[in-house]
């Protein structure tokens, strides 16, 4: 199985104040930005901690879990399926098992011996193939997926819109 590190996710109180931090004082570059969630090029995200924790936990926290930790490992593999599976069957402790989120990927996140919170997802690229396969028009996978239709147009070798 191919799995790749992505990126490492800093899950963070106020957006505008931590992009503003990582622009102007690390002079990062933003390369992909859908408001709850910023892409810096180079791998380092930000994701709005609030919007996090409401979706790990749908608003119900259950009860001796936390929020949220601050940081998460973020890996990526197209065989998310069989990761899934290693996952269970290494006994590790589960956030939750593979589901599909909002945007249409899929993952699984759970935590390391330490308590870290780790995340394998399929890749956004294998996520707009998948839908593109399953009939979805550009403009439906852009809106299912909240990639610029851009973005899609490009992760499917087509020409974009203007």
């Amino acid at each position: 199985m191919n799995i790749t590190f992505r990126s490492t996710v800093l899950f963070v109180g106020d957006m505008e104040r931590a992009k503003a931090f990582y622009i102007d004082v690390l002079g990062q570059e933003i390369e992909l930005d859908i408001g709850v969630n910023v892409g810096f090029v180079g791998g380092l995200a930000l994701w709005d901690l609030a919007y996090v924790n409401n979706l790990l936990y749908a608003g119900k926290m259950p009860q001796g879990e936390v929020p949220a930790p601050q940081i998460e490992v973020y890996f990526e593999t197209a065989e998310i399926e069989e990761m899934a599976g290693r996952v269970a069957d290494a006994g590790v402790r589960l956030l939750h098992p593979l589901k599909e989120q909002p945007w249409a990927q899929r993952v699984v996140r759970f935590f390391d011996p330490d308590g870290h919170l780790v995340e394998v997802a399929e890749p956004m690229p294998a996520v707009v193939a998948r839908l593109a396969a399953e009939g979805l028009s550009d403009a439906g996978i852009s809106e299912r997926t909240t990639l610029p239709p851009q973005v899609v147009a490009a992760m499917l070798g087509r020409e974009c819109c203007d």
